[in-house]
């Protein structure tokens, strides 16, 4: 039926902040405070069991949590630890400020829903964080920004300034995405940006570079051709799990405004130096990483180059070096490294050095690199291109030696375009196998990259030759210096023999200049094997490839 009355219950009620305040409320009695909207109940008289004679208030809607939650102790739980100085004055924490240990975009309103619009929010984040005159410049400003898994869709380029740490839940995971022609997604910004008006590159110093930043855990992804992260005069600063994921593919048009990251300096003194790759994506961009500035001690470890035109490209950009002091392109890109990373699908060079010395490519591995899209023996570029000297390569496994320098399949028709190209101190990191020397006359055993535009180069192969049927074995160093003028070679080979004195030199080695794809040009030099070994030998030769070549310095230094 009908409830057509209620009882009204009436409790005590008057002002908590008005005269003696709130008075003594009998057992089980109410009381509510009309000023500060707040509810109590009375405990009761010890005598009744009550642990207190008192009044206990009552959570209601009006009451703050987070102020009434302040008794967060570390492992509360745990008497062995002590948070304070006894075990009786344990550290206790609000929960607000438990929860302000972490900083989540989602306290500036993101989401990581597709359908948001992020630029703004996560603009606004990065500056209250970091450039807010409260805080700015602080130790203790220099905090973490979390983004949590999801989608952030950009329209336009998000600043970074000094300090800044944004860590996401990993590649792939925490996704920043533009579907539109931004230009830049990412730049960095000197310390004299101020909320909501990044600083001009001009103003940088040495003092307010950009410095310390971090990304970590964060997929840069932009769907149209732009440059996804932009560092400029930055330094000592980390990028850890990246993936620059852009739409190039192979055979698409190439341009310098779809890079996954440029690096730039205002001068000789403000710098982009001092930065550490590891673990980072690149994939789908003309460019994987391009400079034309003096930066330097730079280093890639870990890092997988895939689906690109070109690789690291240094200095390729400048038609000459700028001598003028402190101008900042007055060497190119130097001490730069890369090591233990992965080239793989590069349409052109891995790495084109053009300007800049002392840049070292190590155990790295290069694989489908040169080709233009096609197959490993269809070499259109060299893996690694330095067009001065001063530059090395150690360790490095190159997937093109395997096929064109010792499969016969490939001796004829198919140039052997250099896996180096240029000026280059070079100890190739793979060990090669060649199973059946067997007696005969002199025939091609591997081939080598003659390049006919090098000043001079010389090879020296390190090798192991032993037989499997009788008891002999040669280690020695096989030398070829190749005059780049005269198109000569000489051939010295330098070994220890143990074994039978009878077969101590009757394995001997030659070499043959060869143009292999018929367009007049001699450009692979053919290493031949006699044997008069005993018919039924089957001999075994392991090497390894070392190489110097040297060309007229551009520069003049």
């Amino acid at each position: 039926m009908a409830v057509v009355q209620i009882s009204r219950i009436q409790i005590r009620r008057g002002q908590k902040n008005l005269g003696s305040g709130l008075p003594q409320l009998a057992s089980g009695e109410f009381g509510w405070a009309v000023d500060t909207q707040e509810l109590y109940i009375g405990n009761g008289s010890v005598a009744e069991g009550s642990p207190a004679v008192g009044n206990t208030k009552l959570l209601t809607q009006y009451d703050n949590i987070f102020a009434l939650a302040d008794t967060y102790t570390y492992r509360q739980a745990d008497a062995f630890l002590l948070t304070g100085g006894t075990v009786d004055s344990p550290v206790r924490r609000s929960l607000q400020a438990r929860l302000d240990d972490r900083i989540s975009v989602r306290s500036f309103g993101l989401t990581g829903v597709v359908s948001q619009v992020a630029t703004t929010k996560l603009q606004a984040a990065i500056d209250q964080l970091y450039l807010n005159d409260a805080i700015k410049g602080s130790e203790q400003s220099r905090v973490i920004l979390h983004l949590e898994p999801g989608i952030y869709v950009i329209d336009s380029t998000i600043h970074i300034p000094p300090y800044a740490t944004l860590v996401g839940a990993g590649a792939d995971k925490t996704i920043i995405r533009t579907t539109t022609a931004v230009t830049t997604m990412f730049d960095t910004v000197n310390s004299s940006s101020i909320v909501g008006t990044p600083a001009a590159n001009a103003s940088t110093t040495t003092l307010n570079q950009p410095t310390n930043i971090r990304l970590e855990g964060i997929t840069l992804e932009t769907t149209v051709p732009n440059k996804a992260l932009v560092l400029n005069n930055c330094k000592d600063s980390k990028f850890k799990d990246v993936k620059f994921k852009g739409p190039w593919v192979s055979g698409a048009a190439v341009a310098t405004t779809d890079v996954a990251v440029e690096m730039n300096s205002l001068s000789g003194t403000v710098e982009t130096k001092n930065n550490i790759f590891e673990e980072c994506n690149y994939v789908g961009f003309s460019y994987a990483v391009i400079s034309d500035w003096d930066i330097h001690n730079n280093i890639w470890k870990f890092c997988n180059f895939n689906t690109l035109s070109w690789g690291l490209t240094f200095g390729t950009g400048l038609v000459t070096l700028d001598s003028a002091d402190n101008s900042g392109k007055e060497s190119g890109p130097y001490n730069n490294r890369w090591n233990s990373c992965n080239f793989n699908n590069i349409n052109k060079s891995a790495v084109s050095v053009k300007f800049g010395k002392g840049n070292v490519s190590s155990d790295n591995y290069y694989t489908m690199v040169g080709t233009n899209g096609g197959a490993e023996y269809l070499a259109t570029d060299s893996v690694i291109k330095y067009s001065v000297p001063g530059n090395t390569s150690v360790g490095d496994y190159f997937a093109r030696t395997a096929v064109l320098s010792y499969t016969p399949g490939y001796w004829t028709n198919y140039a052997y375009l250099p896996e180096i190209e240029g000026a280059v101190t070079a100890e190739f990191g793979e060990t090669h196998v060649l199973n059946s020397i067997t007696q005969g006359a002199a025939q091609t055993r591997f081939r080598l990259p003659g390049e006919p535009d090098i000043a001079s180069q010389q090879f020296d192969i390190d090798y192991i030759l032993s037989s499997r049927n009788y008891s002999a074995t040669r280690t020695g160093t096989l030398t070829l210096n190749v005059n780049g003028l005269s198109k000569s070679i000489t051939l010295s080979d330098s070994f220890n023999y143990t074994g039978l004195v009878a077969y101590e030199d009757v394995i001997k080695f030659s070499v043959l200049v060869q143009d292999a794809d018929s367009d007049t040009v001699n450009e692979s030099i053919d290493v031949l094997v006699a044997s008069a070994m005993p018919g039924d030998d089957l001999s075994q030769l392991e090497f390894k490839i070392r190489n110097r070549k040297t060309i007229i310095d551009a520069t003049g230094e």
